[in-house]
């Protein structure tokens, strides 16, 4: 039975198919044995990168912690930041930082779902007016809503849009809290900017492409990495 419908034409394995059977029987088992390995490789690359990612633990106040790979280096935190990352040149990628601050105590008020997460809507605005008025016209706010970092995490997110230099550049700011009721947590306030890139190309895949979704996502509240 065709596994794909008539309109869209035949599948893949209906036209390789009968090709790949027409083989020599040594033909046939070199090319899967390079598709192993070459699903090997990966599978090596990947979990070499995930064993070789440096925790960086921000305490005080607001404690956190955060991952990233080779691709990332820590660099000086400007006034009022308490982490900032940033990528380093490499094929496709732009310029990238990622910067950590302390939004000061949780919203006292609960939503009647029991997160402060509409009280972090109403702050957001706060964080954001300085961004406006140092961006001036180029700015363009391109959406805004709830976010859900992990299982255990919520906030508040805003992407944007600018121009520096004459190259477009995608803005994600985010206010986080533990997804719990009642929690003292300070707010954590993370905001990436993403030049445009091969790795970048439109403004969702900032924060969700390339070597910053792994700090991005992978934040946590204490000193414990999510998950440990």
């Amino acid at each position: 039975m065709p596994i794909a419908r008539p309109e869209y034409g035949p599948s893949l394995a209906e036209v390789a198919g009968p090709r790949f059977r027409r083989l020599p029987p040594l033909a046939r088992w070199g090319g899967l044995a390079v598709a192993v390995l070459v699903i090997l490789l990966v599978a090596v690359v990947w979990v070499a990168r995930g064993e070789s990612l440096t925790q960086t633990v921000i305490e005080g106040p607001l404690t956190f912690n955060t991952r990233y790979d080779d691709r990332i280096e820590r660099v000086e935190a400007g006034p009022g930041e308490l982490l900032r990352l940033a990528t380093k040149p490499g094929p496709g990628r732009g310029e990238e930082s990622l910067v950590f601050r302390d939004a000061g105590p949780a919203p006292t008020q609960d939503e009647p779902a029991g997160g402060p997460v509409a009280q972090l809507a109403l702050r957001m605005a706060g964080v954001m007016r300085p961004v406006r008025e140092e961006l001036a016209d180029s700015f363009r706010v391109r959406s805004e809503g709830r976010v859900k970092i992990g299982r255990d995490y919520a906030g508040w997110l805003v992407r944007y849009q600018f121009r520096r230099d004459g190259t477009t550049w995608y803005g994600v700011r985010a206010l986080l809290l533990p997804d719990e009721s009642g929690t003292t947590e300070r707010v954590l306030d993370m905001s990436l900017q993403s030049e445009k890139s091969d790795v970048v190309q439109q403004i969702s895949e900032a924060g969700s492409n390339g070597p910053m979704r792994t700090p991005f996502y992978g934040v946590a509240f204490g000193t414990e990495k999510p998950g440990s």
